[in-house]
């Protein structure tokens, strides 16, 4: 008896599945079919079988299909996109129409809704953008429909933001004498592409007894600052008359806006050698001082739980003085970096006056780290050719981000594929890894037909699974080839892009049902076949709808074993 049931389901379905294909998105009965133009028409987004995509600062036009899924014909159709941010919007507005409008759209009938000259703003970040679009159109009777919906546009921009960096100090001595002012100029680096806005830099870290600023302001404020573009910025800085020899920091502190207003934050350490008056008086060289200028880690962060470089370059401070027997000694907070066949000592025999060495060493960070940045301490003891001993201690952070790791099943379709008939397929996909996954897109591209093959998931928590099926039509014989497309982001905003690629092994057409007349049959004639026509359509695609239903019985949606 389950058996019996179950084929009458899958009949049932195919029955539906075939209408479907032949116009018909709200089943009627065939004696009703002349009374369909009576329908209100309902305009909705169509499918497309690709995401729109621009060129950071290109111009160009945006598609978007739309449906009309009843009978009854639209009129007076005007489409708008909706800006809930303009900061988050990435076209320019100044030129660009929020509008566009078609005369009508008939029953059952897709038509291009084109919004022209476009043009993508140059600082717009590279990622997949939702917009939201609305739908205000009228019927023949003159009722009024509405609809919204949402579309996505990918954006690639292989320009580098705004940037600004220390790139060098020029002042006019090496060093600033106790008890005098110096003015140095800082200069100043947009190492992007893009132009920075709205800028102030402002330098800090004065003492009362120390260095102290010799001017009333200590902040300068830059209108806009173009990519690749250098600035000289003056400070006028004194030395308290009281202060030894040495080196000493100050911060330099730079904020900043990009086109679309969104901030950014800059710090970085500058040192400066005081000629103290001590015993010796003014003749007395400075203290010599070692420190950490610069270091790398390779990506935008660490991977949580696997190995990274971390390089350190090391400048000898003093401009006379070699510096001997150097040990760096690493630690981090709560043991979050281990060290990797090695231990966490760095040896280095010697650095030569205003010389400087770069130094490495593998570090693993756990495996179960939440996303944030963590401090380094840097250690640092050395000698000068004297044989005097001085220590110094640096902190680098280094910020720590848990990989996004989706991985996915074969692909499965029916072991039978004919030119002409739809054939269901589908794929499992997880979240192994400890991240949320972002703006998951999953789309389909190939040699053949797509139904609705974009699909919007969303976020996937780790550990979480689901799965992507859909219909697709071969309209030749032979070996075709495919690929299922997965667009993501990742909690720190890098954007990935996976595909698997399948192949259809497409054979011919199946013959129609032998019920079906030839052409030409009258209408009366007609009327006695055209149930046995869906009947028989339907069989065609009973395999399918039972693939499916198989499919989705099977699946589970569980939970998947994180990463060790």
């Amino acid at each position: 008896m389950k058996y019996n049931r179950s084929v009458i389901f899958i009949v049932f379905l195919s029955m539906l599945f075939s209408c479907y294909n032949l116009g018909w998105y709200e089943p009627q009965p065939l004696e009703a079919a002349d009374n369909l133009s009576s329908e209100e028409p309902k305009l909705v987004i169509g499918r497309s079988n690709s995401m729109p995509v621009f060129k950071a600062g290109e111009e160009g036009h945006l598609i978007i299909p739309v449906q009309n899924i009843r009978d009854g014909e639209a009129r007076n159709i005007n489409v708008s996109l909706l800006i809930d941010d303009v900061a988050k919007f990435p076209f320019e507005l100044e030129k660009m129409s929020l509008q566009t409008g078609m005369s009508s759209i008939g029953g059952y009938r897709t038509e291009s809704a084109i919004f022209f000259g476009i043009k993508v703003a140059k600082a717009a970040e590279s990622k997949t953008y939702p917009i939201g679009v609305k739908i205000d159109y009228s019927s023949q009777n003159g009722n009024e429909g509405q609809s919204s919906g949402t579309i996505y546009v990918k954006i690639e921009n292989e320009q580098k933001t705004p940037g600004l960096i220390l790139a060098g100090i020029q002042m006019e001595n090496e060093q600033i004498d106790s008890g005098e002012s110096q003015t140095i100029e800082l200069k100043i680096k947009n190492d992007g592409h893009l132009t920075a806005r709205d800028i102030a830099i402002k330098l800090a870290g004065f003492t009362a007894n120390g260095l102290r600023l010799d001017q009333p302001l200590d902040t300068f404020h830059l209108k806009e600052f173009k990519g690749q573009e250098f600035k000289y910025i003056p400070f006028k800085i004194y030395a308290d008359p009281a202060m030894e020899s040495g080196t000493y920091p100050l911060d330099l502190i730079m904020k900043y806006k990009d086109e679309f207003n969104k901030d950014y934050s800059k710090e970085e350490k500058l040192y400066l050698t005081v000629e103290g008056s001590g015993p010796e008086g003014k003749n007395k060289k400075a203290t010599p001082r070692l420190i950490i200028n610069n270091y790398f880690y390779g990506d935008e962060y660490a991977a949580a739980g696997e190995v990274f470089s971390l390089s350190m370059s090391l400048l000898n401070t003093s401009q006379v003085k070699m510096l001997n027997n150097i040990k760096l000694s690493l630690s981090s907070e709560e043991n979050i970096f281990s060290p990797v066949n090695s231990s966490n000592s760095i040896f280095i025999d010697s650095i030569p006056a205003a010389g400087s060495i770069t130094q490495s060493i593998e570090l693993k960070p756990k495996v179960d780290v939440a996303n944030k940045t963590y401090n380094i301490t840097v250690d640092i003891e050395y000698e000068d050719e004297k044989g005097n001993k001085y220590t110094a201690k640096e902190l680098i952070g280094i910020p720590v981000a848990q990989p996004v790791k989706l991985v996915f099943s074969d692909i499965e379709m029916p072991p039978e594929v004919f030119a002409g008939t739809p054939v269901g397929i589908s794929l499992d996909f997880y979240n192994t890894g400890r991240a949320l996954i972002r703006n998951l897109i999953i789309s389909t591209e190939g040699d053949f037909t797509i139904q609705d093959g974009n699909v919007f998931v969303g976020n996937l928590e780790a550990g979480k699974s689901d799965y992507y099926d859909i219909t697709v039509t071969p309209n030749k014989e032979g070996k075709l080839t495919g690929k299922v497309l997965f667009d993501y982001d990742d909690d720190t905003g890098k954007h990935y892009k996976v595909e698997k690629s399948f192949e259809l092994e497409v054979m011919k057409a199946a013959p129609p049902p032998a019920d079906i007349p030839p052409p030409g049959m009258e209408e009366a004639g007609a009327a006695k076949w055209k149930k046995p026509a869906i009947i028989g359509s339907g069989i065609l695609v009973a395999g399918i709808a039972a693939f499916i239903l198989r499919r989705r019985q099977l699946r589970k949606k569980e939970e998947v074993s994180l990463d060790e």
